[in-house]
């Protein structure tokens, strides 16, 4: 293993420099990080091992650090804790661990300023149509770089929101960040703030964590922007019940407040409904026996 890391010094603020064990693994878990994907060879199958990741085991941490595999397995619970580490239940296996240094890319930039200055030094040697082309190469790169700034902006101010109005253990930083990203492809950051806020304000201690949440197969963020929360309740114990958009109960809840409601009540009822809820066949049968 060739090559450097960076450590920022912002490493002096953070609570685990003051636990030496601890910041020591989370050290040696920069240094074992992979610079880029690489794909390895399991069980005859492929498995791409993605940059900011490495896979490893206990016993091989601690020959390698020097600390017990007690003290190992304590410091990985720290450093999860802290949303610093994260272990893949999708990619461990029994014979090794699939490790992730979360928030990779804040601590690694993939710009270095040394082949900066070096890739300049050739440029200017190179003949004025040459040196044009790499000067819009540098704009696009520009832009590119100052997109995804605001975009890492954006999903700061996501996340502090959504720590600030959650439960104590409000999801994985790096997976939310992940999801955050493809979904903005379709969705501005507005929009998917409003529906955390939407989620968050409804769901209360309930709500699903961050990752979960943010995760577009679950469809979650697109139900909440199109939810709308009834403000009247005609019936009294409609109080007691809350209507959230999850495909698990959402028929359920219609049946138990429907029996409540006379024909007129429940024509109301079906107004107040998200439209992904009025799209189902089975919730639609319920409101024409109505």
């Amino acid at each position: 293993m060739e090559g450097y890391i960076k450590l920022h010094r912002k490493i002096l603020e953070n609570a685990i420099f003051r636990k030496p064990k601890v910041s020591h693994l989370f050290n040696y878990c920069l240094l074992r990080a992979n610079w880029s994907d690489k794909t390895i060879c399991w069980n005859g199958q492929p498995l791409v091992v993605e940059r900011g990741s490495f896979i490893t085991g206990r016993k091989q941490i601690a020959l390698e650090t020097g600390l017990s595999e007690q003290n190992v397995r304590s410091a990985l619970r720290t450093l999860q804790h802290f949303s610093m580490v994260q272990k893949s239940t999708s990619k461990s296996t029994i014979k090794f661990t699939y490790l992730t240094v979360c928030n990779y890319n804040d601590y690694q930039h993939l710009d270095d300023e040394g082949n900066q200055q070096t890739n300049q030094q050739v440029t200017s040697n190179q003949p004025a149509s040459n040196q044009q082309v790499t000067t819009d190469k540098n704009n696009n790169n520009n832009n590119t770089k100052e997109t995804n700034k605001n975009k890492e902006k954006d999903f700061e101010i996501w996340w502090e929101n959504w720590t600030a109005k959650s439960r104590d253990d409000p999801g994985i930083k790096n997976q939310a960040e992940k999801h955050w990203k493809e979904l903005n492809k379709k969705l501005s950051a507005d929009q998917i703030l409003k529906s955390a806020d939407i989620h968050l304000k409804t769901k209360g201690n309930y709500h699903k964590a961050a990752e979960k949440f943010l995760d577009p197969e679950n469809g979650l963020v697109q139900q909440w922007l199109d939810f709308t929360p009834p403000t009247k309740p005609s019936v009294e114990s409609d109080r007691s019940v809350s209507i959230v958009p999850s495909f698990k109960n959402q028929r359920d809840i219609v049946r138990r407040i429907l029996a409540n409601k006379n024909k007129l009540q429940a024509q109301q009822y079906w107004e107040e409904l998200p439209p992904s809820w009025r799209e189902d066949s089975k919730i639609q049968q319920m409101f024409q026996n109505k």
